[in-house]
């Protein structure tokens, strides 16, 4: 539920810099670009079409921007909108404009066969190159996208966010709109303009200024809230229940079965009787039949494709895999709804109900309270992928239709880790490693596995061993790499020509050889780690390890880590190490029992706090000796 009409490019580098892209401050002195003029300007009409106009000037201060500088290029949909650039140029230090020519212009439009339309996007973009660009001069365009038709009839909603990290001379929001036109409104850290109503027209303005950037500091990543930010959302929507009640007028009648769906539902469930075993059946079926592709045609960016088209291809967006899945359960007799969520990093929903920032659809089961997304691929039913659990929902035609997702469940996710390990008295070692998976990270483990090529699974063993500095081979076995459970479990046996490196004397670490999804090991770093001053995602899980390492005659291990037992609010942890006629074992488990999916700054602090005589516990080395003829 994509469309560029509702979310625009500086809304999505306004994420991309918070989460960490733009890590330098960008004040005058050291930003590649200063933005010297950004007026947007929408032009409503009174059935929701608007025309967006676009005016900008960006100043090149480094060379190193030159590139990303040189071409600006917008797109919008060909059968809903119309584009055009008004004005183009590069104004040179000296004060001297140069347009763009003609030949510096580029067009490119999607379309079908002959007079056909096309299946996957009918947009058209506009490319233009700025002609003699150096450091200093100022590049400017104004363009406009006018819209045939409105995405939602009747409808308006648009969302405008600027970063606190980059420098912002001029920039300016306007909307004019008729009077009739009942608007909501949110504005945050802007500075709203007062102007004239003309006529029938009403015009609101907001202006942002930021001569001087906020640093960026690595604490500042985490979630965010829109209102955290300089931003306007304005939207003739009066809640987010009335969006999802636009999208389901257009949405819910495709997902009606029809004979067809009714005889797939049949070949899929079989004579399966029970309920939650047809409804796994079904999202497997979806999940694995349908790839992914975006519909970006007209209002096809909110409202899915007729099912016989999504099934003659095989392909689908996320609207498209909710509506088959839906058809196909109902067809197995089995209620299911739609649901409208954020698909990016927002784990918040601004008080002016915007359509962008409910973009994406997935399914909810009410019979078994479960939330499913036939889009996520290889994510076993009953499961959502990780950036989905503890967000905000839009239920499509339910009672109740503001909901949450369920928080993380770190119950679900464990790794345990069998290694035995022989020590040769040249310092070389042997061995194999035993990893089995539950949770989430089987699924990624999974489908990582079954995607490594004949070439790659030759050398993984090599290549994982030398991100621990480690020279050696190996063989794996992937296990059974099909199927979308949520168990997996992959071996591996190993040969290391310097494990032991320090010479007649020296000292190892206790850990696999190679790194694992869920390693208790993670802990060992926690002293160097910045934590967050925001909210952030945060995963709970148990991990649990045990190590058989034999050693050689001729080779003496002259000290074993302590014991250590840590019980607190997030975080439990085991450590034994024991002594065996042929050398040590140990077991080892961390359970981090973090009950959430969004954890506050205090909870990171305290979490912290706890894990710091682990990560002693990890660091500490074992000293060995061996004869050296």
């Amino acid at each position: 539920m994509k469309s560029v009409r509702y979310l625009s490019l500086a809304f999505a580098l306004f994420f991309i810099s918070l989460s960490g892209a733009m890590a330098q401050a960008r004040t005058e002195d050291n930003a590649p670009v200063i933005s010297k003029k950004w007026h947007l300007t929408y032009d409503v009409d009174k059935d929701g079409r608007s025309t967006q106009t676009v005016e900008m000037r960006n100043e090149l201060r480094q060379s190193s921007a030159i590139e990303g500088l040189k071409t600006f290029s917008f797109s919008y949909s060909t059968s809903t909108q119309t584009g055009e650039v008004v004005e183009a140029y590069t104004e040179k230090q000296n004060g001297r404009k140069i347009s763009a020519p003609a030949n510096n212009y580029q067009t490119t439009t999607n379309q079908g066969r002959g007079n056909a339309g096309p299946i996957f996007s009918d947009r058209t973009s506009i490319s233009v190159v700025f002609p003699d660009l150096s450091v200093g001069d100022t590049v400017g365009i104004t363009y406009k996208i006018a819209d045939k038709e409105a995405i939602f009839p009747g409808q308006f909603s648009i969302v405008q966010a600027f970063s606190a990290y980059s420098v912002y001379e001029d920039a300016q929001v306007t909307i004019r709109a008729p009077k009739s036109l009942i608007l909501n409104i949110e504005a945050n850290n802007v500075q709203e303009v007062p102007i004239p109503d003309e006529g029938d027209v009403h015009t609101l303005q907001w202006r942002y200024i930021n001569p001087k950037a906020l640093a960026w500091d690595e604490r500042d990543g985490g979630i965010w809230r829109i209102d955290e930010s300089p931003s306007v959302v304005v939207s003739t929507f009066p809640t987010y229940e009335a969006i999802a009640a636009a999208y389901g007028a257009r949405a819910l009648p495709k997902g009606k079965p029809s004979q067809r769906i009714f005889e797939l539902t049949k070949n899929i469930v079989g004579s399966e009787s029970k309920s939650k075993e047809r409804a796994r059946l079904v999202y497997e079926w979806v999940s694995k039949n349908i790839t992914y592709g975006g519909n970006c045609i007209g209002v096809g960016a909110v409202v899915p494709r007729d099912l016989d088209v999504v099934l003659d291809n095989k392909m689908g967006d996320c609207k498209d895999h909710a509506t088959l899945l839906q058809a196909l359960l109902s067809a197995a007799d089995i209620r299911s709804e739609q649901v409208l969520i954020n698909a990016g990093g927002l784990y918040d929903l601004t008080k002016t109900p915007a359509v962008s920032l409910v973009n994406h659809v997935m399914n909810y089961l009410p019979e078994f309270k479960l939330y499913v997304d036939a889009t996520a691929k290889d994510i076993p039913f009953g499961y959502l992928p990780y950036g989905s659990y503890g967000k905000p929902v839009i239920h499509v035609g339910s009672e109740v239709a503001l909901a949450k997702t369920p928080e993380q469940q770190h119950a679900q996710s464990e790794q345990h880790l069998t290694m035995n390990l022989q020590i040769a008295k040249d310092g070389s070692a042997a061995g194999d490693m035993l990893v089995a998976l539950r949770g989430l990270n089987a699924a990624s483990a999974r489908a990582y596995m079954r995607d490594l090529s004949k070439d790659s699974e030759k050398d993984f063993v090599k290549w994982a061993l030398s991100q621990y500095g480690f020279k050696g081979k190996g063989t794996i076995i992937k296990g059974d790499t099909s199927g979308m459970s949520d168990e997996y479990t992959f071996r591996l046996s190993f040969d290391i020509a310097n494990y032991l490196n320090g010479g007649a004397s020296g000292a190892f670490i206790l850990g696999p050889v190679i790194s694992t999804p869920i390693p208790v090991m993670n802990f060992a770093n926690i002293r160097e780690r910045v934590e967050p001053k925001r909210r952030h995602v945060c995963i709970g899980f148990h991990s649990y390890e045990k190590f058989d390492i034999s050693v050689a005659p001729g080779v003496k291990l002259l000290s074993l880590p302590p014991a250590l037992k840590v019980r607190s609010k997030f975080l439990d942890y085991d450590a034994k190490y024991t002594r065996t006629n042929t050398g040590l074992r140990v077991a080892r488990e961390v359970h981090d029992k973090t009950p959430t999916s969004v954890c506050s700054p205090e909870v990171a602090a305290e979490f912290h706090t706890q894990a710091l005589s682990i990560a002693d516990n990890l660091k500490t080395q074992v000293l060995y000796q061996r004869q050296i003829k």
